[in-house]
This record gives structure tokens, sequence and C-alpha cells, in this order.
């Protein structure tokens, strides 16, 4: 007789190996479709003529569309399927990223690259969503972890892939390919992608967390009250209030403006300084996803360490990033080689802090049902930061340096350290509003 495992078991688990490996590869395809520009701008501004505030302004439209995107579809993710969302950001991305190859104009390319924010903030709140509803809340640490590293892939492999494809071929063909290779993965989601589990997995994962002791608690750690108003029943207002939002909101607009200043201008510093040999930026923007790994396994544990303590993680990781930023504006540009990697472990350091404000916290509000609203408010806050630091950084750098550049992310990270020392000394002793989320490994 042949051994069989159970349907139901087989398809909870298959069901979960297979939603987590499919937002992975849709979110890793995303990265390649909105950070190619970035290699990308040194070629427009020597084929275009485009001068480094008006490629600024067009990295900030895509910020300011996305950041009012995620509001939008965070609160629509939490209402409507999931899998509609993604299918139609995925392919309005792609769309945008031929338009911007084939545009003729800057008007033309800032209205692509506009559009495309809004289409890309069409992902990660509905995948947070999906994610939640799959896997139990003991599992969700794992999981942020794990779909962290579809951002470090993304990065290295649109980077790398944009640098080969522009040094051998033409810069267009930064955009064609990964709009390509996104148009194909959108049929396997169509067929494969499943944005809730079933009643029976529902069910079979409940009671897996019951037996293993990670059901669902509330935010100070006690067991959810049976009685009185449900975590579901709180009203956004009181839901915000809950979490202080805020200062989480400053504190995230400060880890964008600093995190995607240095992603958006670094070739391009790389390539001002002239100090580079042919085949150079293509190493260093290879490795820099790597270094960035390191720093979500630093901030990682540093959140393991502090036991799930999402405001001593901010603390922490932000006394570091100011730490970095100083050194850094401590090398003038004579200092080329020990500026870059000041810059590089900046990045990393404030990237790392990326899974602990887009997931870690969202899914920490799991029982309440707003894992989609809280991801989207926070990477509204964190692109709100990115959209002032692309405008005002091309500002800067035309009218300055990029010394100036320099240190606006200092002030941006000593002022996240402050910001940080509140939030953690309001919240000493008293009653806490971020939930530990129990990794049993």
């Amino acid at each position: 007789m042949k051994w069989r495992v159970p349907a139901k078991q087989l398809t909870r688990f298959d069901g979960q190996r297979r939603i987590l490996i499919l937002s992975w590869i849709t979110y890793t395809l995303a990265y390649t479709l909105r950070v190619n520009i970035a290699v990308v701008i040194p070629a427009l501004i020597s084929e275009r003529g485009y001068t480094l505030t008006e490629m600024g302004l067009v990295t900030s439209l895509y910020f300011i569309t996305y950041m009012f995107g995620q509001l939008v579809n965070g609160y629509l993710g939490d209402r409507i399927g999931s899998k509609q969302l993604i299918l139609v950001g995925l392919i309005g991305s792609a769309l945008c990223n031929v338009g911007i190859a084939l545009a003729p104009n800057l008007i033309v390319t800032a209205l692509c690259w506009a559009v495309n924010g809004m289409a890309q903030s069409m992902l990660w709140a509905p995948i947070m969503k999906t994610l939640s509803t799959w896997f139990a809340r003991y599992q969700l640490e794992r999981v942020s972890f794990i779909m962290s590293m579809s951002m470090i892939v993304g990065y290295a492999v649109s980077w790398g892939a944009s640098s080969i494809l522009v040094s051998n071929l033409h810069w267009q063909m930064a955009f064609y390919l990964p709009a390509g290779l996104v148009v194909l993965f959108v049929l396997v989601l169509c067929f494969l992608f499943q944005g809730e589990p079933t009643a029976d997995q529902q069910m079979d994962e409940m009671t897996d967390a019951i037996s293993s002791g990670n059901a669902a608690r509330s935010p100070d750690g006690r067991a959810a009250p049976a009685v009185g108003k449900k975590p579901e029943d709180l009203s956004i207002r009181e839901f915000f209030r809950l979490i202080q939002l805020p200062g989480l909101l400053a504190i995230a607009l400060l880890q964008g403006l600093i995190r995607e200043g240095i992603s958006v201008w670094f070739p391009t510093i790389l390539q001002d300084s002239g100090q580079l040999t042919a085949n150079t930026p293509v190493l260093i923007l290879i490795i820099i996803p790597v270094v960035n790994f390191g720093g979500i396994l630093l901030v990682r544990r540093v959140n393991k360490h502090v036991k799930g303590d999402s405001i001593r993680t901010l603390l922490v990781v932000f006394f570091l990033t100011a730490g970095a930023a100083l050194l850094l504006n401590l090398f003038l540009e004579e200092w080329f080689w020990l500026v870059v990697p000041s810059m590089v472990v900046l990045l990393a350091l404030t990237y790392g802090l990326t899974p602990i404000l887009t997931s870690v916290i969202p899914f920490q509000y799991a029982q309440y049902r707003r894992v989609a609203l809280t991801a989207g408010v926070l990477d509204f806050a964190i692109y709100s930061g990115a959209a002032l630091s692309g405008l005002a950084s091309g500002a800067i750098a035309d009218a300055y340096s990029w010394n100036g550049v320099m240190l606006l992310w200092l002030a941006a990270a000593v002022l996240g350290l402050i910001l940080s020392t509140h939030r953690y000394v309001k919240n000493k002793g008293g009653q806490r509003h971020e939930q530990t989320i129990n990794d049993p490994s």
C-alpha cells in the first residue's frame, strides 16, 4: 500500500510555499522595474542633456505618486483581492518602463516614471496582506526576513544587468528587458497565485498556532481579552493612536530620505568622481546588494537580541546610522576611497531597517486586520522622505557639491536618532505598543 500525505496537509504546506515563492519573485522583479533608472541617469544626462536637478525631479515624481499610492492601495489592500492589485501593478509598471525607453523628451520621461510610482504602489501592501493570511503569527518574522531578500536580489539583478546593458548595448535595454520578463511572469501569477487560503487551511493554521503556544496576543504581550471590543473592531483613528503613528511616520520619512537618496544617486556619484576605471562601477554596484544583505542580517540580529522590541531596534540602528553619516562627512572628496565604503555602510544600515518598518511592524498588528494599511502608511512616509531627497539632492549637487548632499544625510540621521530616543523614553516603563513576533528557532 502506498504512503499518501493527507490532502488537507499537502494543500496547506504546498500553498504556503507556493505563495511565498511567488510573492518573493513578484517583488524581486518589481525592483528591476524601479531601480534601473539609477544606473541609466548618467546616460540620460549625457545623451539627452538633462541636468541633475531635472533628473532629481523625475525621481521625486516617482516617489510622490508612490507614496500617495501607498495610502490608497494600503486602504484598498485590506478590502479587495490582493491578486487583482498585484497583476495591475506589475503590468502597469512594465508598460511605464517601455514608455520611458521610448520617451522623446523630459516631460514624457517624467510622466512615465510618475505613473510607474503609482503602479509600483499596488504591490507591497497586498503582498503583506496575502502573507499575513497564509502564515501563522509565529511564522511572520521569518517570512519578513525572506521577503527582505527579494529587495536585495532585485537591486543586484537590476543594477548589475542594467550596468552591463548600458555599457554593451544601449540604455533603453535596461527598461525593455525587465518589462518583458515581468509580462511573462504575470501569466504565471494568473494561474498560480491565490490571495487567501481556504477556510480549511485557515482553521488548520489556527490549530497549529494554538498548539505551539503562539496564539494571537495583545500588543502588551498578554493573551487577547475575551471580552470587550474585538481587535478588528478598532477604528482607524484608534488604531493609529495605538501605534503612536506621528513619531513612527517621522522616523520612516528620515530613513527613506537617506536610503533612497543614496540608492538613486550613488551610481551618479561614482560616475562624477572621475576616479574609476571602466569596469569598476559595475563591480561596486554588484557588491552593494551583498553589503545591504549584511545590513539586513545585522538589523535582524539586533531585533532578535532585544527580543523583537521594535523601538529598541530603531534606537540602536539609528545610533549606528548617525555614526556612519558622521564618518562620511569627515571624509572630503579627496578621500574618495574612504567616502565610498562609508556611503555603502550607511546604505546598508538604512536598508536593514526597511523590513522592520514595512513588514515586521505591520505584521505585529495582524490581529487588528490592518496589515496592508500599516504597511502602506509606513511606505508612504518612507517615500515622502525619498521624494524630498530626490529633488533636494539634485538641486544641492547642481548648486554646490555632493558634500552638501552628504551633510543632508547626516542631519536626517541625527534627527532620526533623536526621535527614536524620544520614542524609547516615552514607552520605557509603560505599556508597550509593539508586539514581539516569536520565532521558534
